[in-house]
């Protein structure tokens, strides 16, 4: 049985107590029996010797037999004494004759004949002791006189009896006021000792148990609140304090839990929690199941053969296990059939997570369908835009074959060439651009408008209507942004920070980010001083040099941007630092990467026709700045500097 804290104490004291009380019996007990034993010995002791001397007083006198029994019948009649024996040794007999009650009786008796001393206790019938005193009478000088004995020689002998009666209830009466006096004294300790660690310990001990009750409870407002002056009033504001973080710590966590859940609620991307003992979804968001067309009673039933088409399995298998192994991973270009059975193509990336003791994967799918299908639309304008350009090169190579002498007037209005070119070439192309694209996007707004219009919110068909809207609003301001590329305004300079232009830029560009294994890291100046400049031609350059970063390292390394003061010629500049951990630039090719159509990507598979750096160039120079590049050899990942003048 398990005993209660207080249970153990009263114990614990109550067996000291016992304890106590034992050992004060005990000693008592002992120290009673040896001090009556000295008490009674001594005083039987004494009494021998006085009786011893007055005999042989009498015996000098010449008494005679006579006077040594009336000493002793005298000293017989003393208060205490129990018997008085003289003891006749030979001699005695031999001169006297034998007489019957003063023979040796015991061992003792023939003992002090031989000359040694009887100190002893004796009990009676009735238990009450009694001290027995022996001492031998030697034969001297003076008794020879009398005795018919040798010097030296022990002719008798005296004892002497003696009852301890009133010696033992004197002591008892001592031992009875020395119990009562000292046991009480014991006890009464005890019961302030009980009292004090009850009131002073166990009572707020119990306060703290009950405090703990309610904090296990859930109560984390509970407090103890103990004024005790001493170190449980430090424990208990202590753990007071210790609650108060509780109740802090939890309203922090029940807060973060709110907006983790309403983050995930509203994400755009299909979230799914995935159990990897069962293989089976065990919770998902409202995308998940706008995405796959099912309700999550239904996604928490299927398994990867339902909702996987049968040759991309093994695929998604392998990736699975590989998440389990690393913590994480991703899967491009997945494809995953909708319960309408229409097929998606998705990007997956995944993580483990801990919960409760238990790993689950957690999945997160990002719909590809209307990138797909816009890229393809892209690349098939893109292809046109090309042969256009190609067509528009070979012009330009034609005139300036039929211009060769006037090459060198030709570099000294590079800049004017390049913008001329621009103005002739891209200003053709994105009003064919426009045309071509902006009827059938009004066509596919308006329709997505009537389809919204006639469908309820609920339906999942609701949301894949608002994602091709969407897109097609996208279509339409891309291919504003691309006239605007081609023909840029000069426009209204301002006094910007270039810190919030790069934040601004970096954030139209985390999308990006997301569907690849890139890492931005950013150390940026916050004391630069303000640019004037063209917050949006300003965005467009930072924009170009970090697509080609992200190219240059194929989707998969870090990007460094950082920003500082720098003075060049005692002029003071704002300098913005982009460095990838790219291959780099060919050293012959960096003197060309700011040519019009120079690029080293292979063409024909995206927006790689060669203009970005040179309209970047064109930009900060139109700013008062300059573009350098640095580290330009393969391996050692390009780096561009951005100068432009501080406003003063």
């Amino acid at each position: 049985m398990r005993l209660r804290l207080y249970q153990r104490f009263y114990l614990y004291i109550g067996g000291m107590l016992f304890l106590g009380i034992a050992i004060l019996v005990y000693y008592d007990s002992v120290s009673r029996d040896r001090l009556l034993s000295e008490i009674g010995l001594a005083e039987a002791e004494k009494l021998t010797r006085s009786l011893h001397d007055q005999l042989y007083t009498s015996m000098r006198l010449g008494g005679g037999r006579a006077g040594d029994r009336a000493i002793i019948e005298r000293f017989k009649r003393i208060n205490g004494i129990d018997e008085i024996k003289l003891i006749h040794g030979a001699s005695l007999d031999n001169q006297f004759g034998e007489e019957k009650d003063e023979q040796p009786l015991d061992k003792l008796d023939r003992d002090v004949l031989k000359g040694g001393l009887v100190r002893i206790i004796v009990k009676n019938a009735d238990g009450h002791k009694f001290a027995k005193y022996e001492m031998p009478f030697l034969v001297n000088e003076e008794r020879r006189e009398c005795h018919n004995a040798a010097q030296g020689e022990v002719n008798g002998a005296l004892s002497v009896k003696l009852s301890l009666r009133n010696y033992e209830g004197l002591i008892i009466r001592h031992n009875r006021g020395f119990l009562f006096w000292g046991g009480g004294m014991l006890l009464l300790t005890s019961l302030a000792t009980i009292f004090t660690v009850n009131k002073r310990l166990l009572v707020p001990l119990e306060r703290l148990k009950k405090g703990a009750e309610e904090l296990a409870g859930g109560d984390l407002s509970h407090r103890v609140k103990i004024t005790t002056c001493d170190g449980i009033e430090d424990l208990v504001a202590a753990f007071d304090d210790m609650a108060h973080s509780l109740l802090a710590a939890a309203a922090k966590l029940k807060n973060l839990s709110e907006r983790h859940s309403r983050l995930v609620q509203m994400a755009a991307d299909a979230i799914f929690l995935r159990d990897i003992e069962t293989d089976k979804f065990v919770d998902a968001n409202p995308a998940a199941t706008a995405l796959t067309g099912y309700s999550p009673e239904e996604l928490f039933n299927i398994r990867p053969d339902e909702i996987y088409p049968a040759e991309f399995l093994p695929k998604y298998r392998e990736a699975f296990r590989r998440w389990v192994y690393d913590g994480k991973g991703y899967l491009y270009d997945a494809v995953i059939i909708r319960k309408d059975g229409f097929t998606l193509p998705v990007d997956i990336s995944a993580s483990i997570v801990d919960l409760e003791g238990k790993k689950y994967v957690q999945e997160i799918w990002r719909d590809l369908s209307e990138r797909k299908g816009f890229g393809d639309t892209m690349k098939r304008y893109i292809a046109g835009l090309e042969d256009t350009v190609k067509d528009r090169t070979a012009e330009l190579n034609r005139s300036l074959n039929e211009f060769k002498e006037a090459y060198s007037r030709l570099q000294n209005s590079e800049q004017r060439l390049i913008q001329s070119a621009k103005l002739v070439s891209l200003g053709e192309m994105g009003a064919g651009i426009a045309h071509e694209l902006n009827s059938p996007l009004a066509g596919i707004l308006s329709i997505t408008e009537v389809l919204l219009g006639r469908i309820d919110r609920k339906d999942p068909n609701y949301y894949l209507l608002e994602k091709i809207k969407d897109a097609a609003v996208r279509s339409k301001y891309i291919i504003l942004d691309m006239m605007a590329y081609a023909r840029p305004s000069r426009g209204n300079f301002e006094p910007v920070y270039l810190n919030l232009i790069i934040k601004a830029t970096i954030g139209l560009f985390i999308s990006e980010i997301k569907t690849h294994s890139i890492e931005i890291i950013e150390d940026l100046d916050p004391d630069l001083p303000k640019v004037s400049g063209n917050k949006a031609q300003l965005m467009e350059v930072i924009l170009n040099i970090v697509k080609n970063a992200r190219d240059a390292i194929d989707g998969n390394g870090k990007i460094f941007i950082s920003t500082r003061r720098v003075i060049e010629d005692g002029n003071e500049f704002s300098m913005v630092e982009i460095r990838d951990t790219g291959p780099g630039i060919e050293e012959g090719e960096i003197d060309k990467i700011f040519d019009p159509f120079f690029t080293t990507k292979e063409k024909g598979g995206g927006l790689n026709i060669g203009l970005g750096l040179s309209i970047a160039q064109s930009i900060i120079k139109e700013h008062g700045g300059h573009i350098g590049v640095v580290g330009g050899t393969r391996g050692g990942g390009a780096v561009f500097k951005i100068f432009l003048p501080t406003k003063s």
